[in-house]
């Protein structure tokens, strides 16, 4: 795959941030080479790149085709395949420093807020416990973020489902948990 441009990762970032999921930087790359490509094809037949894009329709078409590779499996994952998953996300979040804690979710692994970062509502143990957030990941989804309480909007994150994607999908928790990534559950994002 060829190096995508700055403008590209850009744009297809652009694109992500007015979503209500996260997504991965591997994906963003991905998306990014892809629209060069798409623009370098549309050169190829004889058309100027700002002129093949000018609605935008291509980069819109880059970052939809990679991220809808990263929902729904084409097949179940296994109970063994979940739990070596959630294993290599318990370990991302810790190497990210952050505490991995108990949860309602079904399938999920949660973490404590960070001191004078966001927190949601009320944690599991009750009105005392700041509410961090739970990634969970089931047979036939892709990574989904909640807040760590047993109701919760659900928003997807979009990462390879691979021990390198827990790695990625550990790095947007902690942004969100700083306020470095748009928390996905406020209205205002």
């Amino acid at each position: 795959m060829s190096t995508p441009t700055t403008d590209s990762a850009a744009r297809i970032r652009r694109i992500y941030d007015r979503y209500a999921g996260l997504y991965a930087d591997s994906l963003v790359t991905a998306a990014a080479a892809l629209l060069d490509a798409y623009l370098a094809t549309a050169e190829q037949h004889g058309l100027e790149g700002k002129a093949a894009d000018e609605e935008g329709w291509l980069a819109q078409a880059a970052a939809d085709a990679v991220s809808k590779q990263h929902g729904r499996p084409k097949t179940e994952r296994t109970a063994s395949e979940l739990n070596e998953l959630l294993a290599h996300l318990r370990t991302a979040l810790a190497a990210e420093g952050l505490t991995v804690v108990s949860t309602p979710v079904r399938m999920g692994v949660a973490v404590e807020p960070l001191p004078g970062g966001p927190v949601w509502g009320t944690g599991p143990g009750g009105w005392n416990d700041p509410g961090g957030l739970a990634v969970a990941l089931y047979s036939d989804s892709g990574w989904q973020l909640s807040t760590n309480s047993t109701r919760s909007t659900v928003h997807s994150i979009y990462a390879p489902v691979t021990e390198a994607g827990a790695a990625e999908v550990a790095q947007l928790v902690h942004g969100v948990l700083r306020g470095d990534v748009a928390d996905p559950f406020r209205r205002n994002r």
